[in-house]
This record gives structure tokens, sequence and C-alpha cells, in this order.
């Protein structure tokens, strides 16, 4: 049994959630009496899911494990923002839940996050305000990355990887085929920014819901099932991001709340309060908020639209009446020109990849050879005291 426990610890250690941090933030100056006051103005709720502006939960280790909270957290803040734009465009079509997969498929390439190897919220809405976003019914979320297509596309994304369809087409009638789609609504940033501390992020919660990094330590991931998290050790690791969606008061204890990206099973239904005010685990040293362009949406779902849609994408009713042309994914996927000074890049960050898990296994088979050395010589040592006895 114990040789078993050394190699799940072994093993466990090989892999790990990872959430870059360029400026390393997880600390803040203290509140100046201007700011004290402000805060005291605030309402003393506000709270985007009760107001009805909240889209579904994720969770980013199903079908298996991917360290792409980063990823989730932000995508889940800007789904939400993009239904509270929506909503004040008068439009109250179904959610929008932004291409995760698409994301973790093409992002890398372009040297925006390490996949499921871990990113920062800055990686995601830099994608989407360079190229945007489909939703996630172009890429069902398969919890990988771009390290699939290292061999065949030095890891760039090919254009099925951003979007595609399967189905019977004209020249294959008998038999489904599985293509790219080039042309489909493309949700961007228009504007994203970083920001920190309690007053700051409450102002910017007026606006819709924000992601911040949070210091996960064994408690929090362990323990917390229900009610407000209060840690008392001090940590400030950040190595995970959560979707804010507003923030309350109870019994006199001021609190945040979050939604995380573990399943609806995990906390209260997916989320979770943690204690406002005083920066516990780094929850308010590091935030990103962003400004959805759904401008896109304009062209098919207008009262008078110019396009429409089919099996390989939308596409104009008219060319003559088109005022702004959708551009098929070619700025996105597998421009090997326009990508070729990722590739050393991308290709080192899968060697390195590969060389950890090579490494792991390694470890893991000489601890195992070390047990089963220890474990025969113990049996050796006793049969020389039997023999002795005999």
């Amino acid at each position: 049994m114990r040789t078993i426990a050394l190699l799940a610890i072994v093993l466990g250690s090989v892999e790990g959630c990872v959430r870059t941090m360029r400026g390393g933030e997880n600390t803040l100056l203290p509140l100046k009496p201007k700011e004290i006051a402000e805060i005291a103005l605030m309402p003393k709720s506000w709270d985007w899911c009760e107001r009805g502006m909240c889209t579904s939960s994720w969770n980013q280790h199903i079908p298996q494990y991917c360290g792409s909270c980063y990823a989730h957290g932000s995508l889940s803040s800007a789904n939400d923002r993009i239904k509270i734009m929506n909503h004040k465009l008068k439009y109250f079509g179904p959610d929008v839940m932004l291409g995760r997969q698409s994301f973790l498929n093409c992002a890398p390439g372009h040297g925006l996050s390490h996949g499921c190897e871990g990113g920062e919220p800055a990686d995601v809405y830099e994608f989407m305000h360079k190229y945007g976003l489909p939703d996630e019914t172009c890429m069902h979320y398969s919890a990988t990355d771009s390290e699939k297509y290292l061999i065949k596309y030095n890891g760039t994304c090919p254009p099925e990887g951003y979007c595609m369809n399967c189905m019977k087409i004209p020249t294959s009638p008998d038999k489904p085929v599985c293509f790219p789609v080039t042309k489909m609504v493309r949700y961007r940033a228009k504007e994203y920014g970083r920001i920190a501390g309690e007053l700051a992020m409450m102002k910017e919660l007026k606006n819709g819901p924000i992601t911040c990094g949070i210091a996960c330590n064994p408690p929090f991931i362990n323990d917390y099932i229900a009610g407000i998290f209060h840690d008392i050790t001090n940590f400030t690791h950040i190595d995970h991001d959560v979707e804010i969606v507003g923030w309350g008061e109870e019994n006199g204890v001021k609190y945040w709340r979050a939604r995380n990206s573990w399943g609806t099973y995990w906390g209260e239904n997916g989320f979770f309060r943690i204690v406002r005010g005083i920066n516990n685990l780094a929850i308010e040293s590091d935030c990103h908020y962003m400004v959805p362009d759904v401008s896109d949406e304009e062209l098919v779902w207008d009262e008078k639209p110019v396009y429409g849609g089919g099996l390989f994408g939308i596409r104009p009713f008219s060319p003559e009446k088109i005022h702004r042309e959708v551009n098929d994914t070619s700025d996105v996927t597998s421009n090997h020109d326009k990508l070729k000074k990722h590739e050393k890049r991308i290709i080192s960050l899968a060697k390195a990849s590969q060389d950890k898990k090579i490494y792991g296994l390694m470890l893991a088979i000489v601890c195992f050879m070390a047990a089963l050395a220890i474990i025969a010589a113990k049996k050796l040592k006793q049969r020389r005291h039997y023999r002795t006895l005999d």
C-alpha cells in the first residue's frame, strides 16, 4: 500500500493547474479615506445572477483534466456581458456560450496562453480583440489544446480547429464527412483591461461580471461546501481564475459572490462566497474586465438581415447589399507565414511538456523499483532470521 501511495504522490505531481502570472500581482495598497467613503455609498448588494443575467456554468475538467481556468473564468464573464448587452439592445434570444475549444485550439499558435498548461484572462481577451470567437456550436469542448496539431500543423490551428461541421453534403451524399466552416458570427472584445481593489471591482461590476485570480489553498479546494469562505493562513499564491458576479453582506460580513468552473455539484451550485475588502486569497489583486462587440449579430439577426446561415456557414442574401463583409477564418487559422515566428516556441513548449511527463514517469519507475528493492531486502532479512532460528 505504501508503494501505491508513493506512486500516486509522484504521478500526481507531474500535472498541476497552472495560472501564469506576468506581473506576480497579489498585493494591494491600503484604501484611502476617500475610497472608503465611496464604498460606503455603494449598494449593500449587487448580483447579476439575481437579475437573471447569468448564463450556464461550465466544468473545465470534463472529459479530462485541463488547466484552462483562465479561459473559463474570462469567457464566463464575457458570456454574461454579452447577455447584458443583448438585453439592453432588446435582443432576447438564446444565450451565447463562447467557444472554449476554439480558443484552446487556436490561441497558443498565436502566442496567447499555453492552452491546457495555463494562461491569463488577458490572453483570452487579446485573442477576442484580434480575431474574435465563435459560439460553442462551432466546436464542442474536449479539454484539449493545440498540442494535438503539433506534428501535422506545427502547432498552428487548422480551419477545422476553429469551427467545423459533419454532415452528408452534395459531394458525399452517402457518407457524412467533416469539413471546416469558415464564415460565422464572431464575438469580439472591443476593449479590455485590468483592475484591482474593492472599490474598482465594485465600480466595474456595475457594467457586468469580471474575472479575478484567486489563490486556491487546500482548505478552499478540499473543505469548502457552502457559506462565506475566510482564509486565515494568508495564502496569496494565485493559481486559478474565477468569475465575480456581484457582492453582498450577511450578518455584518461583506462578501464577493463568484462562479467557479468545477461543475455545479461544487460549492453553492457551482458558486461560492468569500469575504470582501481584505483581499482574502488575493482575490482583489488581479482582476480583468472586457467590453463585448456583438456587431456581427446585426448582420444575421437584424430586422432586415443581410446574411443567412447554411451548412458551410453564413452567406449573404445578395452580395450587392453587403455593407460590411464577414471575412473567412484565414486570419486565425493555419496561416504558416504569419505564425512562423511562433513555431519554435510552440515546439519547445510541447517538448518541455513531454520531457516533464517522461521525467515524472521515470521518477515513478525509480521509486517503484526502490520500493520493490526495500520489500525484497525485508523478505531476505526475514528468511535469514528464520534460518537462524532453525
